[in-house]
Parts: structure tokens; sequence; C-alpha cells
């Protein structure tokens, strides 16, 4: 999976750009403010039609202007695609290969991105709202029905919220919501234990290889419905709704929903230890890092190709050590990498890197095949 070009107009501090990329290694050199993260930002929209900086479309827009364009050629498969961003002041429309999609879901799985970022370094260390997006996110991009399930989920579970808050409280309707609630988290939690499991076998081995293989990493899925790992989505189904209705009278004197798959959580060890609690910042980071690898690796298992990766200001949270050790994990897929500091190309094989620098939304200078 490549993406071969883009082409942007009136996004963040760009008026019209257009960019041809490499098929390795793209490298944005600038000093901070200057424009490196907005393109890659862009790639992103282009996956997931959003920002991942940002949940205010307006704020993408070029100050002065009315709206913007993010366009990007791809190759996936053998064969070529096109995804275009259009946003104006009340208004956004995306297509993919020229045709108008309706729903996010159309856009995912198109083109895969995975996004490496300094917050993604500790998502070991941060709290389970942090690794329910990584899961959430990439599930959706390798399954994109899950992502109307988890929409439909947390809409429904807004809606009970809002019930519990009020001064009349229909426990009829509450009864309503909870049955939706059963049902679309009992599918959500089958997606997520099997992507879990397949994530977990794959870093094991690259925390190994990451560690010279002194260091065990154990990944488990860290729910509140008492299943096994056999049970059907009619059981989990039941299971949830007994938990949903045994919590009633608690939700209503809390007004809040207290059980659900919106709570749930990753369990991750280190030679049998809680590296969140006893992990020093170094182990914490590597697993870390293990974990996105195993994000990529999955992607291929299950796609068939590699997904285009974003490393956004990373190597700058990292020691040289495991720079080259996470690039040396990444031969084979296409990479966009932001940093401030030029020496950070001595990393990378020059004859598949080029090297864009870029000044005050400008791109200045580009240098192919270590010319």
């Amino acid at each position: 999976m490549r993406l071969r070009n883009l082409q942007l107009v009136n996004f963040r501090n760009y008026n019209n750009l257009h960019l041809e990329f490499n098929e390795k290694v793209n490298l944005l050199v600038g000093k901070n403010g200057q424009g490196k993260t907005n393109i890659v930002e862009s790639i992103y929209m282009l996956s997931f039609g959003k920002s991942f900086r940002t949940n205010k479309d307006r704020e993408l827009i070029k100050f002065d202007t009315e709206n913007l364009y993010v366009g990007g050629n791809f190759s996936k498969h053998n064969t070529n695609g096109l995804i275009e961003v259009a946003i104006g002041k009340n208004k956004k429309g995306i297509k993919v290969n020229k045709i108008h999609i309706q729903k996010i879901q159309e856009l995912l799985g198109n083109l895969n991105v995975v996004i490496f970022s300094p917050e993604d370094l500790r998502l070991v260390k941060e709290g389970p709202k942090e690794r329910r997006a990584f899961i959430d996110k990439e599930i959706s991009q390798i399954m994109p029905k899950y992502y109307n399930y988890l929409t439909s989920y947390n809409k429904i579970l807004f809606q009970k919220n809002k019930l519990l808050k009020s001064n009349y409280i229909d426990e009829a309707l509450l009864d309503v919501y909870d049955e939706s609630l059963a049902q679309y988290g009992s599918y959500i939690y089958i997606l997520r234990r099997d992507f879990i499991k397949k994530i977990a076998n794959i870093s094991i081995e690259l925390h190994k290889k990451l560690t010279n293989n002194i260091e065990d990493l154990s990944i488990t899925y860290k729910n509140q419905i008492n299943v096994s790992d056999e049970d059907t989505v009619s059981t989990i189904y039941t299971r949830f709704l007994e938990k949903l209705v045994s919590s009633r009278k608690h939700d209503i004197e809390t007004r809040t929903t207290r059980y659900g798959i919106h709570k749930d959580d990753l369990n991750i060890f280190i030679n049998d230890l809680d590296v969140r609690l006893y992990g020093s910042q170094g182990q914490q980071r590597t697993a870390s890092i293990s974990l996105k690898l195993s994000e990529i690796e999955l992607i291929n298992k299950e796609v068939g190709e590699y997904p285009v990766l974003i490393l956004d200001d990373v190597f700058s949270e990292l020691d040289e050590t495991r720079q080259r050790l996470l690039v040396s994990n990444l031969s084979v897929v296409q990479m966009f990498i932001t940093t401030a500091e030029i020496s950070h190309k001595n990393i990378f094989d020059k004859e598949n890197t080029t090297i864009f620098n870029i000044d005050k939304g400008q791109v200045i200078n580009i240098e192919n095949g270590g010319n």
C-alpha cells in the first residue's frame, strides 16, 4: 500500500501544495510550527475523514479562506485509487474514486494508515480511555462494520445517561436502552476479544526482538463480563444484559451507566508484572512500541498489505538505540516522518529516502536519493 501524491488547497498554513512521495521513506524536516505535522494530518484525513488533532473541521481551513481540499492518489492490491476531502464552513464532502460517500464506513479501509506520535509512546502509561481509542480505531480500519456498532452503542449510551440525569426516569425506556446496549456491546466485545488475541500473539515475538529476549510481554482483554473465550454472541448478550439489570439501582443513584464496553481496558504485563505499576519508563515505551508494531503486522495479515505509517515527532522522544530498533522493524512500509532534527536522516537508507525541507508553510527544498 502506497500513497503516491498529495494535493492541499487552503489546508492549515498551506495555500496550494502538490507533493510526489517516495515509496519508502518521506522525511519532513523543519522547525516547530512550520507545517510538518499539517502534512501528515492531511494524510490521516484521507484514511479516517477527520483530523487526529482536532474535532472541529473549521480549524483546518486556512485563515481568511472559505474552504479546503485534500486529495491523494494511492495504490493497493495493484490497483490505483483516489480519495478527496472537501470542507466548507457548514458542509463536508468525501469522494472515493470520484464517487461521493454517504457514511464514514465507506471510507474506512480504503487507505490504511497507522499513526505513531509521542502520545502513543505513553499508551501503556496512560488511562483506559487511550487504550480503548487505540483498539477502536484499529478494528474500524480492518473491519468498518465495527465502527457502526461502536457509533450505535455510544449513541444509545448517551441517551441512557441523559435519561438517568433527568428528573423523571422511565424504567421501561431504560429496559429498551439496556437491551440495545447488550446487543451492540456483545458484538463489540467479540470483535475486540479477537483483535486483542491477535495483537497479543504478534506483540510477544516483537517485544522479545526489541528487548533481546530479556522480556516477555503479555496482553489480555480486561472486561466486566464473566464469559469465556469460547462463548457465543448470544451467551455474551445474556451476561451483558444481566450485568446492566443488576446495576439498575446503582445507575439511577449515580446517574450514569456503571457497566459496559465503555469501561474496558487492556492488561499489559512484562515478566508477569503489571508494566503500568511496576515498569520503568523505558519498559512502558518499549511495550507501547510493541503494540504499535503489532498493529502494523495485523493490518498486513488481515488486509494483505502493509499500511502507510506516520511517525509524528516520535524520534525526539526515543534514544538512538530505540530509534534504530524501530526503523529496522519498518523497512517494508511506506513511512512519513516529521522531525525538527536534520540529523535524523542518518538513520535511514539514503537511496530510499526523500527529504522535504519545510519552512513557513512552504516546501523550500526536496532532496531525493541522498542527493
